[in-house]
């Protein structure tokens, strides 16, 4: 017998109940899909009230730090995720977030040998630009812009992005585990790369390899030291030897050019940790940090970077045309290329504007801005007709209401940082209650020299300024130099002053292979037309050219006039030779 309720039976009464919930929950389905494009259009604008909040809140933030010269924009394409801590053991291996940066690709993995693969599928989507001499090549990657006009220097280099990728993985979670400072360089040339105009060649004994991927040359690289069982370096010209093959490993890197990390803000690449740390530390430097360079006053965040930046003030290598010294030879030959190198061939970047030639290719980039850029107007005195004219644009402006507010905000800008102190430059050698005090150190210069005749040593360009404790610049009057430099100086590098001229044609040719322990050697010929006679004549003028003088030397005098002040300090001195009567 069936149930009966209000007349109906039991299964009726509930399928009827079911069709009422379902007929509720497809009426709640339909307000819902109403009311979803008004509740999305309200996200929306609360994100972009969100967004308009936080720019505000950045631009506040950088007027408040305004005054500090190192303050940047943040990083390119920073992520906004934190930094893993990864164990110091595995920093290289775990947890990579390896990006492909190319143009409206936003790959990413943490497996290496499908990135690279990844990347070099990108190498047939190089951007092609037609000129009228040829083919010329771009690089798509973000903040790259490399061009050049062979494909297989754009294999290299595309390829040399995604090892480049994987170190600003490593320095990106290095932040967290490494515990590192921030880094307030410019961050718009972190994916700009070396020039690779040649193939990653090898250079160990009996082996010729070539590569155009950077990272195989690094592996092949590897199993060179894993199959060395004397822990010897076998790179042509090396032979160092050592005791496990950790060292020799860390020691090859030096040779192929290996990187193990990257500052994930600039860029840079480093070979190890203490090197990055040192990168970051030397940008976050504060007065009064403990250590304090007794030369020039510079403060350092460490011992170990007092003691590299004190380098800089011992010269090491002596030019053997003057009495200059050096600290570095870098530093020497950029001496010895400005100051003695003379003849057409020393200037060899023309400038397209003018008859200008300079000796680098940096000075001709700096030279050619000088033409394009707009000189601007010195403002001329107002007269009583201008000063009306100007109160009526004031007040005109004040109607005005559209003007951009980042105009305003970049002339606070500039408003603050004109408020910096200024620096003061003071005589030394004037008495103090009538001491001379400069706004720039060109003008003590011209007081030094037309004033107290002072006079910078032969291959010194200018005078050097440093910070006395007082807060002023004084004139550096001491230079730190190694003893043998100094003996050199004194001793050999008597004779009159003269320069280089490069008017002769040189011939290189090699004299040996390189072994395990010495490398290739090569000696320098003079060209001359006239073959293998002109060849011996050249050399017997030389050597009789020499024997004339080392007899010349041997009979001469030479007087040493000095100009002294009247506190007994030496201002210029001037050298005389003179031979025996």
């Amino acid at each position: 017998m069936e149930k009966k309720i209000n007349g109906l039976p039991e299964n009726v009464e509930k399928s009827n109940h079911g069709q009422q919930k379902l007929i509720r929950c497809m009426d709640w389905l339909h307000k819902q899909n109403s009311l979803e494009p008004k509740k999305q259009f309200q996200q929306n604008k609360n994100d972009i009230q969100f967004i308009i909040q936080t720019n505000a809140d950045r631009k506040n933030f950088l007027l408040s730090v305004a005054e500090d010269e190192a303050t940047v924009p943040a990083g390119v394409n920073e992520p906004a995720a934190e930094p893993k801590n990864v164990p110091l053991h595995k920093l290289r291996v775990e947890n990579l977030k390896l990006e492909c940066e190319w143009q409206a690709c936003q790959w990413h993995t943490s497996n290496y040998d499908m990135f690279q693969k990844h990347i070099k599928g990108h190498i047939s989507e190089v951007h092609v630009i037609e000129n009228d001499g040829g083919v010329e090549f771009v690089c798509l990657w973000d903040v790259c812009g490399h061009k050049t006009s062979d494909l297989e220097e754009m294999t290299r280099h595309v390829n040399f992005h995604a090892y480049h990728a994987r170190l600003l993985a490593i320095g990106f979670n290095a932040r967290a585990t490494l515990k590192l400072l921030s880094c307030k360089k410019d961050s718009t040339k972190r994916n700009q790369l070396p020039p690779l105009k040649s193939k990653h060649c090898c250079m160990w004994i009996d082996c010729n390899c070539t590569f155009n991927a950077i990272q195989d040359f690094f592996d092949h690289m590897r199993l060179h030291v894993n199959r060395c069982e004397t822990f010897v370096c076998s790179w042509a010209g090396c032979g160092a030897k050592f005791p496990r093959r950790v060292l020799l490993q860390m020691h090859v890197r030096s040779h192929s050019g290996e990187k193990i990390i990257a500052c994930y803000h600039c860029g840079q690449r480093f070979s190890c940790n203490r090197k990055l740390s040192d990168h970051l530390r030397r940008q976050n430097v504060y007065p009064n940090s403990g250590y304090r360079c007794s030369a020039c006053g510079a403060w350092c965040a460490t011992e170990y970077l007092v003691r590299e930046h004190a380098r800089q003030h011992v010269s090491a290598y002596a030019c053997a045309l003057c009495d200059m010294s050096a600290p570095s030879p870098a530093a020497l030959a950029h001496h010895v290329r400005y100051r003695h190198l003379r003849g057409p061939g020393a200037r060899a970047h023309a400038c397209p504007h003018c008859p200008y030639r300079a000796v680098t290719k940096w000075d001709l980039q700096k030279h050619i801005p000088t033409h394009t850029h707009k000189k601007r107007k010195r403002p001329k005195s107002k007269k009583s007709s201008d000063i009306e004219k100007s109160s009526e644009i004031d007040r005109s402006s004040d109607v005005d209401s559209d003007k951009d507010p980042s105009e305003e905000e970049n002339s606070d800008l500039e408003v603050q940082k004109n408020d910096k102190p200024k620096k003061k430059y003071a005589c030394h050698m004037c008495p103090e209650k009538n001491m001379k005090i400069f706004s720039r150190g060109t003008r003590l210069t011209t007081h030094l020299v037309n004033v107290h005749g002072a006079q910078w040593p032969f291959g010194h360009s200018r005078f050097r300024y440093q910070i006395s404790e007082d807060g002023m610049y004084r004139l550096t009057t001491t230079r730190y130099e190694f003893l043998e430099v100094s003996k050199k100086i004194v001793d050999g590098y008597s004779w009159p002053k003269g320069s280089l001229n490069n008017e002769f044609e040189f011939d290189l040719k090699q004299v040996s292979e390189a072994t395990e322990t010495t490398p290739k050697k090569f000696e320098i010929v003079l060209k001359n037309a006239n073959g293998e006679d002109g060849e011996t004549e050249v050399k017997e003028e030389s050597e009789t050219k020499v024997k004339d003088n080392e007899e010349a030397c041997s009979n001469a005098v030479e007087i040493t006039m000095c100009d002294v002040d009247e506190h007994g300090n030496i201002i210029s001195s001037e050298v005389i030779n003179s031979h025996k009567i």
